[in-house]
This record gives structure tokens, C-alpha cells and sequence, in this order.
């Protein structure tokens, strides 16, 4: 058999691996993210038009962008998006990578030695994933208890993407609950 021939077999076997892994992890964070078992980071926000600090819960994310491996991590979130079984899951995993991309950004910004244009980047791509979670849950029907959260969490989601992109541009601290 020739080499090529051998190394394309091995690339398939290798990316099968990794689309299991992948499958199986989504039954996992799916299950976790449904009780909220996944936000452990409390970063203080306040609401537009209201004087009030909230606590907004983040998910935990250990590889940045500026990571060479960062590649296979974002190939996990796509598929973990075109996997879902169902819109309200589906909404819920996306909703988990826009807060992911958020946090990574914050922990970019709060680090000086890496290059604004990183969370920069970074910001944009989580903002497009609210965009889409709302495109998602604007298709499901209202009338379910289920949906009603899931709109007030994407609702959520967006004024804590906004309020904090809004505080990095004035190059202001961002603020941990209980700080």
C-alpha cells in the first residue's frame, strides 16, 4: 500500500475518533449545561437603563485563542452545534460557546501581553453566536415554559456580551461578583 494511501487512512481514522469524542462530550455538556452545573465564574455587570449590579455566570475555559490547539477546540463547538438533537439544545450549546468566547476574551484582555486584535476577534465570533441562538429560538414556539427561559437567557446573554464589550472599549476593569 502506498504512503499517501496510508497516511489519508490514518487521517480519516483519526478524525472519526474525534467526531465520537465530540458526540459523546455533547451528551455531557448538554446534560450539565440544561442545570446549570457548568457556570462557575461570577463576573458583576449592570443592565442597561438600570442602576442595579447583577451576577452573570460564565463557563470555564482553559484554551485561548493564542493557543496552537485552540483550532480543535472551535471544530468541537461546531460540532457540538450541528449535533444537538433538538432547537432548545441546540440553543443552549450555542449560547454556552458565545459565553465561553466571552470569558476567553476576558481573560485576553485582563492579560497585556496578549494582543488586543485577539479578544477583539474573539468578541466578534461571540457575538455572532448570540446572533444565531436568537435566529434559533425565534422559530420555537412561544407559548412553551421551556422556550420562555431560553429567550430570557439569550436575552441575558446579549446584555452581559453587550456591557462588557462596551466596558473593554473604555479599557475599564472588569469585575468579579464579591470583589
Amino acid at each position: 500500500m502506498k504512503l499517501w494511501m496510508k497516511v489519508l487512512m490514518l487521517v480519516a481514522a483519526f478524525g472519526i475518533l474525534y467526531v465520537s469524542f465530540a458526540r459523546a462530550g455533547l451528551d455531557e455538556v448538554t446534560n450539565d449545561e440544561k442545570y446549570d452545573r457548568l457556570r462557575k465564574i461570577l463576573i458583576s455587570y449592570q443592565k442597561v437603563n438600570q442602576g442595579n449590579s447583577f451576577c452573570y455566570r460564565l463557563p470555564e475555559s482553559r484554551t485561548l485563542p493564542n493557543n496552537p490547539l485552540y483550532f480543535f477546540k472551535k471544530v468541537r463547538d461546531d460540532f457540538w452545534v450541528k449535533f444537538s438533537k433538538n432547537p432548545i439544545d441546540e440553543t443552549r450549546i450555542i449560547i454556552l460557546v458565545a459565553d465561553k468566547k466571552v470569558y476567553e476574551s476576558i481573560l485576553m484582555y485582563e492579560d497585556k501581553t496578549i494582543k488586543a486584535d485577539f479578544w477583539q476577534e474573539n468578541m466578534k465570533e461571540a457575538e455572532e453566536k448570540i446572533r444565531l441562538s436568537r435566529e434559533v429560538v425565534n422559530q420555537l414556539p412561544k407559548s412553551d415554559l421551556e422556550v420562555e427561559q431560553l429567550i430570557k437567557k439569550v436575552n441575558e446573554a446579549e446584555d452581559f456580551f453587550n456591557y462588557t464589550l462596551d466596558q473593554m472599549k473604555l479599557g475599564n476593569k472588569i469585575v468579579r461578583c464579591h470583589e
